[in-house]
């Protein structure tokens, strides 16, 4: 069970801090000296820690004659800060968030669920001046539509998009059919061995991005958008490509 202590360290305050505030709501006005030996806390640290307490608005600082005294402010306060806090985190959250999206190294990633949502991502590629894959552009087909591929490669042609596809023994003759015509010279390919067969998802590099796309159900699909992934990725590409036939 969780104790007092407990709960006003999860409200920010530290340990001497906490020994002191409730030192003073239990004893009231207190003398530092008279706070020094009900705390056993030596008396150069107690003044910077009452210093902050008071900042915190938990404790009131007077005087009595040449000395000064403190006495503990209303628990309420530590509502009424926690409020104010929540409040000012409201009205900075946005320019937070601003920032955190600008990072420069942190991926984005995208989910995308069903065939529809997915097929986001292959117009999102329409931006793309060349794209690298690995892919059983077959089962890709079966899984998006042949239609939709028909309608889809064209535009690659008209934007100038350069496509290399790794691609399985049983695309070659039957899907790649439809990018070899229409793509011509924007279309290179090679060829798995034979002893792989289909591969379940399909993999495109473009830019700084990375998709990961499965055709095996539930379809769904991942966009990575990260400089340094997409360029590992390109490596790892450029590696095959030099291996294969």
């Amino acid at each position: 069970m969780e104790t007092i202590n407990d709960h006003l360290r999860q409200l920010g305050l530290l340990e001497n801090e906490i020994k002191i505030y409730l030192y003073l709501l239990e004893q009231g006005l207190s003398s530092p000296p008279q706070i020094a030996r009900g705390t056993k806390m030596a008396r150069p640290n107690l003044y910077g820690i009452l210093r902050s307490l008071k900042e915190k608005n938990l404790v009131i600082e007077q005087k009595q004659g040449q000395r000064k005294i403190y006495l503990a402010a209303d628990p309420a306060v530590l509502v009424q800060t926690l409020e104010s806090r929540t409040e000012t985190m409201k009205q900075i959250l946005p320019d937070l968030r601003a920032l955190f999206a600008s990072q420069k190294n942190k991926p984005t990633i995208k989910f995308f669920e069903g065939t529809e949502q997915v097929k986001e991502i292959f117009y999102e590629m329409l931006e793309a001046k060349s794209v690298l894959g690995v892919s059983s552009t077959k089962k890709l087909y079966d899984t998006f539509g042949w239609e939709f591929f028909k309608k889809y490669i064209p535009q690659m042609r008209e934007r100038g998009i350069f496509l290399k596809d790794i691609l399985t023994q049983d695309s070659i003759d039957t899907s790649a059919k439809i990018p070899i015509g229409v793509l011509k010279s924007l279309y290179e390919t090679r060829l798995l061995p034979k002893n792989i067969g289909n591969v379940p998802v399909d993999v495109l590099i473009w830019d700084d991005k990375v998709a990961l796309i499965s055709t095996e159900q539930p379809v769904f699909g991942t966009l990575i958008k990260n400089p340094a992934i997409a360029e590992i990725m390109r490596i790892m590409f450029d590696l095959s490509w030099k291996q294969l036939s």
